[in-house]
Protein backbone atom coordinates (compact mmCIF):
# COMPACT_ATOMS: atom_id res chain seq x y z
CA UNK A 1 0.00 0.00 0.00
CA UNK A 2 2.74 2.29 0.89
CA UNK A 3 4.79 1.77 -2.21
CA UNK A 4 1.04 2.81 -4.51
CA UNK A 5 0.52 5.85 -2.25
CA UNK A 6 3.89 6.76 -2.85
CA UNK A 7 3.59 6.69 -6.49
CA UNK A 8 0.30 9.09 -6.75
CA UNK A 9 1.62 11.34 -4.32
CA UNK A 10 4.74 11.88 -6.56
CA UNK A 11 2.95 11.36 -9.58
CA UNK A 12 0.29 13.96 -8.42
CA UNK A 13 3.00 16.67 -7.69
CA UNK A 14 4.60 15.88 -11.15
CA UNK A 15 0.97 16.95 -12.59
CA UNK A 16 0.27 20.16 -10.90
CA UNK A 17 3.98 21.07 -11.94
CA UNK A 18 3.49 20.10 -15.57
CA UNK A 19 0.05 21.92 -15.68
CA UNK A 20 1.65 25.01 -14.30
CA UNK A 21 4.69 24.72 -16.98
CA UNK A 22 2.49 24.04 -19.82
CA UNK A 23 3.89 20.97 -20.27
CA UNK A 24 0.76 18.65 -21.23
CA UNK A 25 2.65 16.13 -23.81
CA UNK A 26 4.65 14.83 -20.58
CA UNK A 27 1.24 14.32 -18.20
CA UNK A 28 0.12 11.21 -19.94
CA UNK A 29 3.00 9.08 -18.78
CA UNK A 30 1.91 10.20 -14.79
CA UNK A 31 -1.36 9.12 -15.25
CA UNK A 32 0.28 5.23 -16.76
CA UNK A 33 1.89 5.47 -13.60
CA UNK A 34 -0.92 6.51 -11.31
CA UNK A 35 -3.45 3.96 -12.80
CA UNK A 36 -0.88 1.04 -12.34
CA UNK A 37 -0.90 2.08 -8.45
CA UNK A 38 -4.39 2.25 -8.38
CA UNK A 39 -5.24 -0.97 -10.07
CA UNK A 40 -3.56 -2.08 -6.96
CA UNK A 41 -4.96 -0.71 -4.42
CA UNK A 42 -8.48 -1.82 -6.25
CA UNK A 43 -6.96 -5.50 -5.91
CA UNK A 44 -6.26 -4.85 -2.22
CA UNK A 45 -8.97 -3.33 -1.18
CA UNK A 46 -10.94 -4.52 2.15
CA UNK A 47 -14.17 -5.89 1.92
CA UNK A 48 -17.29 -4.94 4.32
CA UNK A 49 -18.86 -1.43 4.28
CA UNK A 50 -15.63 0.25 4.57
CA UNK A 51 -14.35 -1.98 1.60
CA UNK A 52 -17.30 -1.01 -0.85
CA UNK A 53 -16.68 2.34 -0.12
CA UNK A 54 -13.34 2.50 -0.92
CA UNK A 55 -13.75 0.57 -3.77
CA UNK A 56 -15.85 3.26 -4.92
CA UNK A 57 -14.12 5.86 -4.74
CA UNK A 58 -10.72 3.90 -6.25
CA UNK A 59 -13.15 3.01 -8.83
CA UNK A 60 -13.90 6.90 -9.43
CA UNK A 61 -10.36 7.97 -9.13
CA UNK A 62 -9.28 5.40 -11.79
CA UNK A 63 -12.13 7.38 -14.25
CA UNK A 64 -10.88 10.18 -13.07
CA UNK A 65 -7.08 9.29 -13.95
CA UNK A 66 -8.05 8.09 -17.39
CA UNK A 67 -9.66 11.17 -18.54
CA UNK A 68 -7.28 13.41 -17.20
CA UNK A 69 -4.61 11.26 -19.45
CA UNK A 70 -6.92 11.74 -22.17
CA UNK A 71 -7.62 15.04 -22.47
CA UNK A 72 -4.16 16.17 -21.48
CA UNK A 73 -2.85 14.16 -24.71
CA UNK A 74 -5.01 16.07 -26.92
CA UNK A 75 -3.46 19.16 -25.25
CA UNK A 76 -5.94 20.67 -24.87
CA UNK A 77 -5.01 23.19 -21.87
CA UNK A 78 -8.52 24.02 -20.28
CA UNK A 79 -9.75 20.53 -20.56
CA UNK A 80 -6.27 19.63 -19.24
CA UNK A 81 -6.82 21.84 -16.32
CA UNK A 82 -10.69 21.16 -15.12
CA UNK A 83 -9.57 17.52 -15.42
CA UNK A 84 -6.52 17.72 -13.40
CA UNK A 85 -8.92 20.14 -10.95
CA UNK A 86 -11.30 16.65 -10.55
CA UNK A 87 -8.44 14.18 -10.33
CA UNK A 88 -6.80 16.36 -7.52
CA UNK A 89 -9.94 16.49 -5.24
CA UNK A 90 -10.90 12.30 -6.20
CA UNK A 91 -7.27 11.64 -4.87
CA UNK A 92 -7.85 13.77 -1.76
CA UNK A 93 -11.17 12.09 -1.16
CA UNK A 94 -9.72 8.76 -1.67
CA UNK A 95 -6.48 9.38 0.41
CA UNK A 96 -8.50 10.51 3.54
CA UNK A 97 -9.62 6.63 3.28
CA UNK A 98 -6.62 5.57 4.19
CA UNK A 99 -3.91 6.18 7.10
CA UNK A 100 -2.11 9.16 6.89
CA UNK A 101 1.35 7.41 7.33
CA UNK A 102 0.21 4.88 4.75
CA UNK A 103 -0.85 7.71 2.14
CA UNK A 104 2.92 9.78 3.39
CA UNK A 105 5.20 6.82 3.89
CA UNK A 106 8.91 7.46 1.90
CA UNK A 107 9.58 4.55 -0.28
CA UNK A 108 13.40 4.03 -0.44
CA UNK A 109 15.62 3.16 -4.01
CA UNK A 110 18.62 2.56 -5.03
CA UNK A 111 20.03 4.87 -7.45
CA UNK A 112 21.37 2.44 -10.13
CA UNK A 113 19.51 -1.00 -9.24
CA UNK A 114 16.09 -0.79 -10.80
CA UNK A 115 13.60 -1.79 -8.96
CA UNK A 116 14.61 -1.92 -5.73
CA UNK A 117 11.92 -0.74 -3.41
CA UNK A 118 11.85 -0.60 0.42
CA UNK A 119 10.41 1.24 3.17
CA UNK A 120 13.53 0.73 6.17
CA UNK A 121 15.72 3.86 5.01
CA UNK A 122 18.37 1.48 6.92
CA UNK A 123 18.09 -1.13 4.33
CA UNK A 124 20.95 -1.02 1.75
CA UNK A 125 20.40 -2.55 -1.74
CA UNK A 126 20.51 -6.62 -2.11
CA UNK A 127 21.51 -6.33 -5.57
CA UNK A 128 24.79 -4.01 -5.02
CA UNK A 129 24.88 -3.01 -0.83
CA UNK A 130 24.88 0.47 -1.64
CA UNK A 131 22.53 3.11 0.17
CA UNK A 132 19.40 3.37 -0.94
CA UNK A 133 18.06 7.05 -1.14
CA UNK A 134 14.13 8.58 -1.10
CA UNK A 135 12.93 7.27 -4.30
CA UNK A 136 11.74 10.24 -6.57
CA UNK A 137 9.69 10.03 -10.04
CA UNK A 138 10.72 12.87 -12.71
CA UNK A 139 8.04 14.75 -14.14
CA UNK A 140 9.11 14.54 -17.59
CA UNK A 141 10.98 11.40 -19.36
CA UNK A 142 14.40 13.21 -20.12
CA UNK A 143 16.28 14.79 -16.72
CA UNK A 144 17.19 18.21 -17.61
CA UNK A 145 20.62 18.36 -16.19
CA UNK A 146 21.11 20.68 -13.25
CA UNK A 147 24.96 20.72 -13.25
CA UNK A 148 26.94 22.85 -16.12
CA UNK A 149 30.87 21.38 -16.74
CA UNK A 150 33.03 23.38 -19.05
CA UNK A 151 37.10 22.33 -19.75
CA UNK A 152 39.42 24.62 -18.25
CA UNK A 153 42.40 23.63 -19.47
CA UNK A 154 44.45 24.70 -22.81
CA UNK A 155 44.63 21.30 -23.47
CA UNK A 156 44.08 20.32 -27.29
CA UNK A 157 43.70 17.08 -27.87
CA UNK A 158 46.69 15.19 -30.39
CA UNK A 159 46.09 11.51 -30.80
CA UNK A 160 48.50 8.83 -29.49
CA UNK A 161 49.72 11.59 -26.89
CA UNK A 162 48.71 11.87 -23.01
CA UNK A 163 46.63 14.99 -22.04
CA UNK A 164 45.72 16.55 -18.70
CA UNK A 165 42.32 17.57 -18.68
CA UNK A 166 40.62 20.03 -16.07
CA UNK A 167 36.62 20.25 -15.95
CA UNK A 168 35.23 23.29 -13.79
CA UNK A 169 31.25 22.05 -11.93
CA UNK A 170 28.88 24.61 -10.94
CA UNK A 171 25.21 24.47 -10.32
CA UNK A 172 23.03 26.03 -13.35
CA UNK A 173 21.22 27.74 -10.38
CA UNK A 174 23.31 30.19 -9.12
CA UNK A 175 26.64 29.33 -10.99
CA UNK A 176 28.28 27.80 -7.53
CA UNK A 177 30.92 25.47 -7.64
CA UNK A 178 29.74 21.56 -7.34
CA UNK A 179 31.61 20.22 -4.28
CA UNK A 180 32.11 16.15 -4.74
CA UNK A 181 30.37 15.96 -1.23
CA UNK A 182 27.68 17.12 -2.89
CA UNK A 183 27.53 14.13 -5.70
CA UNK A 184 25.87 10.59 -4.29
CA UNK A 185 28.48 7.58 -4.24
CA UNK A 186 27.30 5.33 -7.21
CA UNK A 187 29.13 2.34 -8.18
CA UNK A 188 32.28 3.07 -6.09
CA UNK A 189 32.73 6.81 -8.12
CA UNK A 190 31.00 10.36 -7.52
CA UNK A 191 31.70 11.20 -11.15
CA UNK A 192 31.90 9.02 -14.10
CA UNK A 193 33.06 10.36 -17.13
CA UNK A 194 31.93 8.92 -20.38
CA UNK A 195 34.14 9.89 -23.59
CA UNK A 196 33.42 9.23 -26.83
CA UNK A 197 35.55 10.46 -30.25
CA UNK A 198 33.14 11.80 -33.51
CA UNK A 199 33.54 8.05 -34.98
CA UNK A 200 31.95 6.58 -31.50
CA UNK A 201 35.67 4.61 -32.26
CA UNK A 202 36.85 5.04 -28.90
CA UNK A 203 35.61 5.05 -26.07
CA UNK A 204 37.00 5.65 -22.58
CA UNK A 205 35.52 5.79 -19.08
CA UNK A 206 37.34 7.97 -16.35
CA UNK A 207 36.90 9.33 -12.71
CA UNK A 208 38.48 12.96 -12.15
CA UNK A 209 39.37 14.15 -8.69
CA UNK A 210 39.48 17.16 -7.05
CA UNK A 211 42.25 19.45 -7.73
CA UNK A 212 41.66 21.68 -4.67
CA UNK A 213 40.13 24.81 -6.74
CA UNK A 214 36.08 24.99 -5.99
CA UNK A 215 34.07 22.69 -8.59
CA UNK A 216 37.56 22.01 -10.37
CA UNK A 217 38.24 18.26 -11.34
CA UNK A 218 41.32 16.62 -13.47
CA UNK A 219 41.93 13.55 -15.28
CA UNK A 220 44.37 12.51 -18.20
CA UNK A 221 43.71 9.94 -20.53
CA UNK A 222 45.67 9.22 -24.09
CA UNK A 223 43.30 9.31 -27.13
CA UNK A 224 43.46 7.14 -29.66
CA UNK A 225 41.63 8.91 -33.11
CA UNK A 226 41.78 12.35 -34.29
CA UNK A 227 39.52 14.89 -34.07
CA UNK A 228 37.46 16.17 -30.53
CA UNK A 229 36.18 14.11 -28.05
CA UNK A 230 32.66 13.88 -26.00
CA UNK A 231 32.20 14.15 -22.12
CA UNK A 232 29.23 12.57 -20.90
CA UNK A 233 29.37 13.08 -16.90
CA UNK A 234 27.33 10.29 -15.15
CA UNK A 235 26.06 12.12 -11.87
CA UNK A 236 23.87 11.61 -9.25
CA UNK A 237 23.05 14.65 -6.96
CA UNK A 238 22.25 13.80 -3.24
CA UNK A 239 19.38 16.89 -3.34
CA UNK A 240 17.52 15.20 -6.52
CA UNK A 241 19.06 12.14 -6.41
CA UNK A 242 18.26 11.82 -10.15
CA UNK A 243 21.04 10.32 -12.83
CA UNK A 244 22.07 13.09 -15.22
CA UNK A 245 24.33 13.51 -17.40
CA UNK A 246 25.86 16.78 -18.05
CA UNK A 247 28.04 17.17 -21.59
CA UNK A 248 30.93 18.91 -22.63
CA UNK A 249 33.23 18.76 -25.78
CA UNK A 250 37.00 19.02 -25.54
CA UNK A 251 38.79 20.19 -28.87
CA UNK A 252 40.92 18.15 -31.57
CA UNK A 253 44.25 19.29 -33.21
CA UNK A 254 42.83 17.45 -36.28
CA UNK A 255 39.51 16.53 -38.05
CA UNK A 256 37.72 13.44 -36.89
CA UNK A 257 36.29 10.66 -38.72
CA UNK A 258 32.30 10.53 -38.91
CA UNK A 259 30.66 6.77 -37.92
CA UNK A 260 31.51 4.58 -40.66
CA UNK A 261 29.33 1.85 -40.58
CA UNK A 262 25.78 1.44 -39.29
CA UNK A 263 25.96 -2.32 -39.04
CA UNK A 264 25.02 -4.15 -35.89
CA UNK A 265 27.47 -5.76 -33.98
CA UNK A 266 26.78 -9.17 -31.70
CA UNK A 267 30.30 -10.53 -31.04
CA UNK A 268 33.73 -8.92 -30.07
CA UNK A 269 37.18 -10.42 -29.44
CA UNK A 270 39.51 -9.43 -26.93
CA UNK A 271 42.71 -11.12 -25.41
CA UNK A 272 41.81 -14.04 -26.67
CA UNK A 273 38.22 -13.94 -25.34
CA UNK A 274 34.84 -14.34 -27.30
CA UNK A 275 31.79 -11.68 -26.17
CA UNK A 276 28.86 -12.66 -27.61
CA UNK A 277 25.18 -10.73 -27.69
CA UNK A 278 22.31 -12.03 -27.52
CA UNK A 279 19.16 -10.00 -27.37
CA UNK A 280 16.49 -11.99 -25.94
CA UNK A 281 12.98 -10.89 -28.42
CA UNK A 282 12.50 -14.21 -29.88
CA UNK A 283 13.81 -12.47 -33.52
CA UNK A 284 12.11 -9.29 -33.68
CA UNK A 285 13.69 -5.91 -33.61
CA UNK A 286 14.61 -4.11 -30.54
CA UNK A 287 12.20 -0.90 -30.15
CA UNK A 288 12.43 2.46 -28.75
CA UNK A 289 10.67 2.37 -25.26
CA UNK A 290 10.14 -1.33 -25.35
CA UNK A 291 12.38 -2.84 -22.19
CA UNK A 292 14.13 -6.02 -23.45
CA UNK A 293 16.88 -8.40 -22.25
CA UNK A 294 20.64 -9.25 -23.32
CA UNK A 295 22.67 -11.44 -22.82
CA UNK A 296 26.46 -11.20 -23.23
CA UNK A 297 28.29 -14.76 -23.16
CA UNK A 298 32.35 -14.87 -22.69
CA UNK A 299 34.10 -18.04 -24.11
CA UNK A 300 38.11 -19.02 -24.95
CA UNK A 301 39.58 -19.95 -27.95
CA UNK A 302 38.46 -23.57 -27.34
CA UNK A 303 34.64 -22.74 -25.98
CA UNK A 304 35.08 -23.22 -22.61
CA UNK A 305 32.89 -20.31 -20.63
CA UNK A 306 35.32 -17.79 -18.56
CA UNK A 307 34.50 -17.49 -15.21
CA UNK A 308 37.21 -14.87 -14.44
CA UNK A 309 35.63 -11.80 -14.12
CA UNK A 310 37.05 -9.28 -11.37
CA UNK A 311 35.01 -6.43 -9.86
CA UNK A 312 35.07 -3.15 -11.48
CA UNK A 313 33.14 0.11 -9.95
CA UNK A 314 30.81 -2.74 -7.66
CA UNK A 315 29.87 -4.96 -10.64
CA UNK A 316 31.42 -7.65 -13.47
CA UNK A 317 30.42 -5.60 -16.13
CA UNK A 318 29.11 -1.51 -17.35
CA UNK A 319 27.48 -1.26 -20.41
CA UNK A 320 27.49 2.12 -21.60
CA UNK A 321 25.66 2.99 -25.26
CA UNK A 322 25.93 6.05 -27.23
CA UNK A 323 23.54 6.83 -30.06
CA UNK A 324 25.32 8.33 -33.44
CA UNK A 325 24.10 12.17 -33.34
CA UNK A 326 25.97 11.39 -29.50
CA UNK A 327 23.22 13.72 -27.64
CA UNK A 328 22.17 10.75 -25.62
CA UNK A 329 23.94 8.06 -24.09
CA UNK A 330 23.12 4.75 -21.62
CA UNK A 331 24.93 3.03 -19.05
CA UNK A 332 23.46 -0.24 -17.97
CA UNK A 333 24.79 -2.82 -15.11
CA UNK A 334 23.99 -6.34 -15.37
CA UNK A 335 20.74 -7.94 -13.34
CA UNK A 336 21.67 -10.36 -10.53
CA UNK A 337 24.19 -10.77 -7.92
CA UNK A 338 27.29 -8.27 -7.98
CA UNK A 339 30.74 -8.86 -6.25
CA UNK A 340 31.00 -8.50 -2.33
CA UNK A 341 34.40 -8.92 -2.02
CA UNK A 342 37.46 -8.12 -3.98
CA UNK A 343 38.30 -12.01 -4.58
CA UNK A 344 35.11 -12.18 -6.31
CA UNK A 345 35.07 -13.47 -9.86
CA UNK A 346 31.81 -13.47 -12.35
CA UNK A 347 31.05 -15.14 -15.66
CA UNK A 348 30.42 -16.66 -17.93
CA UNK A 349 27.49 -14.71 -18.66
CA UNK A 350 25.21 -11.92 -17.66
CA UNK A 351 22.16 -10.37 -18.49
CA UNK A 352 21.07 -6.59 -19.02
CA UNK A 353 17.60 -5.11 -18.93
CA UNK A 354 17.58 -3.17 -21.73
CA UNK A 355 15.28 0.53 -22.50
CA UNK A 356 16.32 3.34 -24.73
CA UNK A 357 14.23 6.33 -25.23
CA UNK A 358 14.45 6.52 -29.12
CA UNK A 359 15.40 4.97 -32.22
CA UNK A 360 18.70 5.31 -33.98
CA UNK A 361 22.43 3.25 -33.99
CA UNK A 362 23.93 2.96 -31.08
CA UNK A 363 27.77 1.73 -30.43
CA UNK A 364 28.14 -0.04 -27.23
CA UNK A 365 30.72 -0.87 -25.17
CA UNK A 366 30.66 -3.52 -22.53
CA UNK A 367 33.42 -2.73 -19.89
CA UNK A 368 34.99 -6.02 -17.87
CA UNK A 369 38.11 -5.84 -15.97
CA UNK A 370 40.56 -9.13 -16.05
CA UNK A 371 43.82 -9.24 -14.13
CA UNK A 372 43.28 -5.75 -13.23
CA UNK A 373 43.08 -4.58 -17.06
CA UNK A 374 39.85 -2.89 -18.45
CA UNK A 375 38.94 -4.05 -21.79
CA UNK A 376 36.06 -2.27 -23.77
CA UNK A 377 34.37 -4.94 -26.63
CA UNK A 378 32.56 -2.97 -28.98
CA UNK A 379 28.83 -3.94 -30.33
CA UNK A 380 26.41 -2.05 -32.26
CA UNK A 381 22.41 -2.20 -32.21
CA UNK A 382 19.84 -0.47 -34.60
CA UNK A 383 16.87 0.44 -32.45
CA UNK A 384 13.75 0.63 -34.29
CA UNK A 385 10.73 3.42 -34.25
Amino acid sequence: MPEAWNVLMHCQANIEKLVIENQLKEIPTQMVLSLQAIRFLQKNASQGAQGSSLKGSLTALAAGADSLGHDSSGLIAEATINSAISYRALLRKTAGLYPADVVHAPVFSCPMCKGIRELNPKTVCPKCGMKLVARTIPATAVVEPSIAITPTSECILVKGEQCKVSLRFVWKRGGRPVDSEELMVVHTERIHLLIIDESLEDYHHEHPRPTGIPGEYALTFTPRRAGSYRIFADVTPLESGLQEYPVCDLAGSDHGSALASRSEVAIGYDAGLKYELTWLTDGRPVYANQPVHAVVKISDAEGVPFRGLEPIMGAYAHLVGFYEDRKTVVHIHPLGDEPKQPADRGGPSFMFRFAVPKAGHIRLYCQVQIGGVSRFIPFAINIAK
